[in-house]
């Protein structure tokens, strides 16, 4: 969906489109009130909302600092780059959207306003940053923003789950994977395909520390129908099988 190059379990990589429906990810409860109402609404809207080009590049900049270890510094800039953009709309109380977003093409312009991705990015890149501080406290608030404005994005919702997978807070982790599943494309051979995979075994490996390793294994078999060479599923599953051996 965004163009940036964004993080995703210390590797970068660019985030593809999504194509599953707004009713799915409306059902998760992540997409904004706001604009699950305005989806009934047909626009072809043009962007509402200024976003200084310079800004775009800073957040680059941000990620680059971020890969260089500056983990701080880019939180100061992401931070620079959200607070030009909310003095832009201040006064603005519609949901934020990310134009760039699969959604963005049917929502109401009465409820929502069209935000530059870079301004996703930002929220993202600060939560990510953070995370790295060890201040996942406050990535948690980030992180929502940006699934918030990016409600077709299942890489966003991919990190979301992974925020509370390493809290061993083990339902929520599933249930936002779950999410990230719902709203990836299914396309096995498409773009969205490590997407999908990543959010099963995800959910595969948080039903495996909840107790339920024959439902574990059936998601961590099935993310290979998506990335059939994935070590991670394939070591996952020797686990399991080990697990099950000794009844445990």
């Amino acid at each position: 969906m965004l163009s940036r190059v964004v993080f995703a379990a210390g590797i970068l990589f660019a985030v593809p489109a999504q194509a599953a429906s707004v009713a799915e990810a409306a059902a998760s409860g992540s997409i904004p009130q706001s604009v699950t109402l305005a989806v009934a609404f047909s626009h072809d809207l043009k962007p509402e909302a200024k976003f200084d080009a310079s800004l775009s590049a800073q957040v680059d900049h941000a990620f680059d600092l971020i890969r260089s270890g500056k983990q701080a510094k880019a939180v100061n800039l992401f931070d620079k780059v959200i607070a030009s953009a909310d003095q832009s709309l201040a006064g603005d109380s519609r949901a934020r959207l990310c134009r760039s977003d699969r959604t963005a093409h049917s929502v109401s312009p009465k409820q929502v306003v069209l935000v530059d991705g870079a301004l996703c990015d930002a929220h993202f890149g600060k939560g990510y940053a953070l995370i790295d501080l060890g201040r996942g406290d406050l990535a948690e608030t980030e992180l929502l923003k940006a699934m918030q404005m990016a409600p077709g994005d299942a890489h966003f919702a991919n990190e979301y789950a992974e925020l509370f997978k390493s809290r061993r807070e083990w339902q929520k982790s599933y249930d936002a994977f779950a999410h990230a599943w719902a709203i990836a494309d299914k396309d096995k051979t498409g773009p969205d395909a490590g997407l999908a995979a990543r959010a099963l075994r995800g959910m595969g490996y948080d039903k495996m520390q909840m107790g339920d390793l024959d439902e574990a294994a059936r998601l961590f078999r099935q993310s290979q129908d998506y990335e059939p060479g994935s070590e991670a599923a394939k070591f996952e599953l020797g686990n399991i099988a080990r697990k099950q051996a000794i009844g445990s």
